[in-house]
């Protein structure tokens, strides 16, 4: 005798799924490094109860894998943006616009997790461990109740592990720690389930023996890989995980590089009134101390035009210098060197405007403020060289805070240097011969540098290129710096061409560096554009970055004004030639300007709804929302069972369908049926007027001598859909809608094949 169906699970059924809930949720604690908080594990986890749910009424419900399938589909779309941490009501409730963004996390998040950098605060990428926790759990427990392999089962737990390793991020405890579990729990399943395929009912002495014996076996085998295993010969390798394959889509180049636009800060900077930043108060930072280095942007790569900030320059392994999607919280290698940790708060003023976002140190993590709340999920982030961007700009009125650690920046006596050069100066090759002159017989690559720096520091004078001194043009081209170091003209320019030229020439000496823009924080804190210098970073040998500062390689000296031909002595027969000319202000404004003048055009200043009203919308609507789609989920089956039973089929299978409709209905309304009953006995169970009759008329159809027409069939079902009437006359709208949504009927009815 088959057992009778039971939407509670119980028994085995109960094992099973209390044992696919434990394998889940271990493997989703695998996400522990690659999220923010917790709300991953919440995520993952109401995505394997609701699998495992849906698969045991699957079964229970005799429904097929594709249905099953199909109620997965429904749960993650109707779920899916309430649990993804929506900002608003709006993204919770399951609205087209909400349905198109987890239609495209379902396809594209992936990527997406893996190249931000973790952790991740979650938001819609929530949506992944909720929809692995949905198909493992289905998927795991369809495999358990279909199957009577004792083994297959646990494929859908080892996928479920393997996929959060191959997504996530894990320490080598960690690691240790889930391999292990998860080892003893897939044991222990695994010995229940072939103890019930035994066919013997009780165990006897030496079975449970081999039972006990074949667990202690496996358990010892999983402490000894634990604790052994890191130390056997290759285990030195990194692991293989999709993150170090895959390349974060993100363009910096198309960002104008900020040294280009080094001028405009200068005292005599010649140019539109709106960009002369030397008197302009640019940004207002506090918390950190006086002195403090506040980067704009660090430029890893030169082109033979301008230095730039490179998305991969080669100087990392994997993708350490590239520009990545970070949250609030960053796991920063650079801090594990030690350091003083500070907190910061930034308030952009009048005089910047630029995608790049300030800061100082190594950023452990930032939250932006006022201004830029829009643009959390576009910030981007290059570990390497300390640099954020955020494409959308910031503009005067923006503020952010920032978490960062100071590190030891000075170059300090003796210092080791790390051998070679940046893999993108390679345009710069004719400027060895120069390095290696101005070195002279310095004989460590430190020292080299220092020695080419003095040089410099020596033979240049400073100027802006204002009016009244020899015009200077600006940039830092390979035509810019040939003219700067030519030996039959004036070594003369500001901090864009001596720290172009110092990064260039400390590459050719045998030393990396690169070249950072940005400001030292004044004692009041407010940063102006004449705080705004360009320094150089040399790479030591533990591979940390040290400063070399601007005053060791530029003499602030400005050279000799040009003397005007009033001011020259006249020699008869000597033609005075005419004071050079003064560079009328460009038209074509500033490259970074320009680009966020059109930025500006897009920021959006529309109506914010009221936090009340998110509030009621997502804890009382969203609720009373999901709970009125499920029941009406219900009852449209109900009635598309109704149609399917009315339509398809022989007179006589249609009549035998409206008595089956007519029993399920009655199941509904509480009442005991039996499939081992005849019709009339099952009339006679139910005890509700009018039964008996359909059930003789329905034999009387069915087993008679001339086969049912059409016109019986439709009789008969009319007779039905009254009786159905009558049963609910006496009722209440409540007890109505109670019967309407009562699951009964979907069971597979006691007595069944």
């Amino acid at each position: 005798m088959k057992r009778p169906a039971s939407l509670i699970p119980t028994g085995r059924a109960l094992v099973d799924l209390l044992f696919v809930l434990a394998l889940g949720t271990v493997a989703m604690y695998g996400f522990k490094d690659t999220f923010h908080g917790w709300t991953y594990l919440l995520a993952g986890v109401l995505g394997l109860v609701l699998g495992v749910l849906l698969a045991h009424l699957a079964v229970e419900l005799a429904q097929p894998v594709v249905v099953l399938a199909l109620f997965v589909v429904v749960a993650f779309f109707l779920l899916g943006g309430a649990v993804a941490g929506p900002d608003s009501a709006a993204a919770a409730l399951p609205l087209p616009g909400t349905l198109v963004d987890l239609a495209d996390q379902s396809v594209h998040g992936w990527k997406e997790l893996l190249t931000t950098l973790p952790p991740v605060d979650g938001g819609p990428l929530l949506a992944l461990p909720y929809l692995l926790g949905l198909l493992a759990g289905a998927g795991t427990l369809t495999l358990a109740r279909r199957l009577r392999s004792a083994y297959l089962p646990l494929l859908g737990a080892l996928a479920l592990l393997a996929a959060v390793i191959l997504l996530g991020v894990q320490h080598a405890d960690d690691l240790a720690v889930i391999g292990l579990l998860s080892g003893v729990l897939g044991v222990a399943w695994v010995v229940i389930r072939a103890r019930w395929q035994s066919s013997t009912v009780n165990i006897g002495s030496r079975s449970r023996s081999r039972v006990v014996l074949g667990a202690a076996l496996c358990g010892a085998a999983a402490l000894i890989a634990v604790f052994a295993g890191p130390r056997l010969p290759g285990m030195g390798e990194e692991r293989v995980v999709l993150r170090t394959w895959v390349e974060p889509p993100f363009d910096v180049g198309q960002y104008p590089s900020p040294l280009a636009s080094f001028r405009k800060h200068t005292k005599d900077y010649v140019g539109p009134e709106h960009l002369k930043l030397h008197e302009k108060p640019l940004l207002e930072v506090d918390g950190l101390p006086a002195g403090t280095r506040v980067r704009f942007a660090g430029m890893d790569s030169y082109n033979g035009i301008v230095w730039g900030a490179a998305n991969d320059s080669g100087t990392e392994p994997g993708n350490l210098d590239t520009f990545r999607k970070v949250g609030s919280v960053i796991d920063n290698p650079a801090t594990e060197t030690g350091g003083k940790e500070v907190e910061a708060t930034v308030k952009v003023l009048e005089g910047y405007r630029s995608v790049w976002l300030p800061e100082a140190g190594a950023l452990t993590g930032i939250k932006l403020g006022q201004g830029l709340d829009d643009q959390k999920d576009a910030f981007r982030y290059n570990l390497a060289t300390d640099t954020g961007v955020l494409p959308g700009g910031i503009q005067p009125g923006d503020s952010y805070s920032f978490r960062a650690v100071l590190p030891d920046g000075d170059l300090g006596k003796g210092l080791q240097t790390w051998s070679g050069s940046l893999p993108g100066v390679e345009a710069a090759s004719r400027f060895q011969s120069l390095a290696g002159q101005l070195a002279g017989t310095a004989e460590t690559p430190l020292e080299r540098v220092l020695a080419v720096a003095a040089e410099l520091k020596s033979q240049g004078k400073y100027t802006d290129g204002g009016s009244g001194f020899e015009q200077f043009r600006p940039g830092h081209s390979l035509s810019r710096l040939t003219e700067f170091t030519a030996a039959d003209r004036q070594m003369a320019g500001n901090d864009e061409q001596f720290a172009a030229m110092m990064a260039i020439l400390a590459n050719q000496a045998g030393v990396p560096a690169r070249v950072a823009m940005g400001a030292q924080v004044p004692k009041d804190g407010i940063i102006k554009g004449k705080d705004v210098h360009a320094w150089v970073e040399l790479r030591a040998a533990d591979g940390t970055w040290r400063t070399l500062p601007t005053e060791e390689f530029m003499n602030t000296e400005t050279p000799p004004q040009q003397e005007t031909p009033e001011q020259k002595k006249l020699v008869a027969g000597k033609v005075i030639p005419p004071p050079a000319p003064v560079r009328p202000p460009s038209s074509a404004g500033d490259p970074v300007e320009d680009s966020l003048d059109r930025l500006d055009q897009h920021r959006d200043s529309s109506f914010q709804i009221p936090g009340f009203v998110i509030a009621f919308l997502k804890y009382v609507v969203l609720p009373l929302v999901l709970i009125a789609g499920i029941l009406g989920l219900i009852i449209w089956a109900k009635r598309r069972r109704r149609a399917l039973r009315r339509t398809r089929g022989t007179p006589a299978t249609r009549l035998a369908l409206a008595w089956r409709d007519l029993l399920d209905h009655a199941r509904d309304h509480g009442h005991a049926v039996t499939a081992r009953a005849t019709r009339r006995e099952q009339a006679t169970a139910i005890g509700v007027a009018g039964f008996n009759d359909l059930a003789r008329g329905a034999d009387g159809h069915i087993f008679g001598i001339e086969d049912p027409t059409d016109e019986h069939a439709k009789t008969y079902w009319d007779k039905a859909d009254a009786l159905r009437e009558e049963m609910a006359k006496p009722l209440s709208r409540l007890a109505r809608l109670k019967v309407a949504v009562n699951l009964a009927s979907f069971r597979r009815m006691e007595g069944s094949s």
